[in-house]
């Protein structure tokens, strides 16, 4: 008995592991191995970061669709799927005498 406790105590952890891995498939062993050898790759260092600059904005938005606050307005009501009345409601009882 007590040469099966010290061979329990000397045997090495890449044995005990190899004893429940061996009998996988190949293509689960492939992916344990890529599995391994991405987890001891270095850390890819990290891109340094920059502050945002103007520049990076220009241009970003076009002047050929501005459209101003009543023409966005009159846009808004044309699309609208909804059968909403507001607009004569704001004209009959807002609109300037």
């Amino acid at each position: 008995m007590e040469a099966t406790v010290r061979r329990r105590t000397t045997r090495r952890p890449i044995t005990h592991y190899w004893g429940m891995l061996k009998d996988l498939d190949d293509s689960q062993k492939l992916q344990l191995i890529t599995m391994l050898a991405e987890s001891v790759k270095p850390a890819k260092p990290e891109a340094k970061k920059r502050k945002p600059n103007i520049g990076d904005y220009f241009g970003i938005w076009s002047d050929e669709e501005y459209m101003d606050a009543d023409g966005l307005v009159d846009h808004l009501n044309e699309v609208r799927h909804s059968k909403s009345h507001r607009r004569e409601f704001w004209d009959k009882f807002f609109s300037e005498p």
